[in-house]
């Protein structure tokens, strides 16, 4: 995609205040001198096998963007691909887990678009408010900050688990409770405490968002093996020789900005997973640790620090 994307012409315009240029969680256009638009699209493909909850996981993904920057989430409008044989309750399953995930969220759906298609992908194009001077974005981690995780990572290897049939859908339970579950509380968290930078932990898997933000904010991150929360079993079936796709495709994309300084050859792979609706990964200084954590309510987990040695490199430390 980067590639891609240098290809095309550059983008001026002085009202974008968040566009292509770091790689951020979602677009921002200043309306005036107190509202700016904060604006995302994601689309996902089945994880699930029950309709209603894989429409739940599918909004609360979508509308995650928003929360990453700040913003309140405010309008959305649904996008579907869905085969044209296909049973259309199941499509109204999919249709109502998003919507009821969007009521949780305060989000109205105006309407959207559905396309013929022979796989299934649900999704939604979001937009939300924000003050032009509240802005998160994932470019300003501060040397010293700590890097705070609200969600266990692992998803990739226990969806890949389910589809290969390794283990059964309650198993799943506590990740699905998890990629249902939105981030409205830690960005809530976040804004009260005065975050520095966020960033939410999705397709790229925790190394490739890290980096992303890394090299926006132009700092090193060190990751510490030991306190990187996983979700129950992703050990168990990586090692029986089950593993998410997508770790292959994102140590492809940012694997030469990740360093390995540990014997944790297992975590260190696992890094690049691909996550779905994960939580949001918030710096912050080490003095609002206590405030964050008060505010959210919440488990959450210190997971490394911002360094000004190794820009744009995340290493992972015992």
């Amino acid at each position: 995609m980067a590639q891609a994307l240098t290809k095309l012409p550059k983008i001026v315009d002085p009202n974008l205040l968040v566009g292509l240029n770091t790689a951020d969680d979602a677009g921002i256009y200043k309306v005036n001198d107190e509202l700016a638009l904060v604006y995302t699209v994601d689309v996902l493909a089945p994880m699930i096998e029950d309709p209603f909850v894989y429409g739940q996981i599918a909004a609360a993904n979508s509308i995650s963007d928003i929360y990453a920057m700040g913003g309140d989430p405010k309008l959305a409008l649904n996008i579907i691909a869905y085969p044209g044989t296909a049973d259309p309750a199941v499509l109204g399953e999919i249709l109502r887990g998003g919507q009821e995930k969007a009521r949780e969220a305060g989000v109205t759906i105006a309407g959207g678009h559905t396309f013929n298609n022979a796989d299934i992908k649900f999704g939604m194009a979001v937009i939300g408010y924000i003050h032009p001077d509240r802005i998160i974005t994932n470019a300003d981690a501060r040397p010293d900050d700590v890097i705070v995780l609200t969600k266990p990572v692992g998803v990739g290897t226990l969806i890949q688990a389910y589809f290969t049939e390794k283990i059964e859908v309650e198993k799943l339970a506590e990740a699905i409770k998890a990629m249902t579950t939105l981030n409205r509380n830690a960005a809530e968290a976040m804004k009260k405490t005065g975050g520095h930078a966020a960033t939410d932990i999705t397709g790229y898997g925790l190394a490739g968002h890290i980096v992303e933000m890394a090299q926006a904010s132009k700092v090193g991150v060190e990751l510490w093996s030991s306190k990187i929360p996983f979700h129950e079993r992703v050990f168990e079936i990586f090692q029986s020789g089950v593993a998410d796709p997508g770790i292959n495709m994102n140590r492809t994309s940012f694997g030469q900005a990740v360093v390995n300084r540990t014997d944790k050859t297992d975590i260190f792979t696992l890094l690049f997973g691909s996550e779905t609706s994960g939580g949001l990964a918030v710096v912050l200084p080490e003095k609002d640790l206590t405030r964050f954590n008060e505010s959210y309510g919440q488990p959450a987990w210190v997971i490394g620090r911002v360094t000004a040695d190794n820009p744009g490199t995340v290493t992972l430390i015992a």
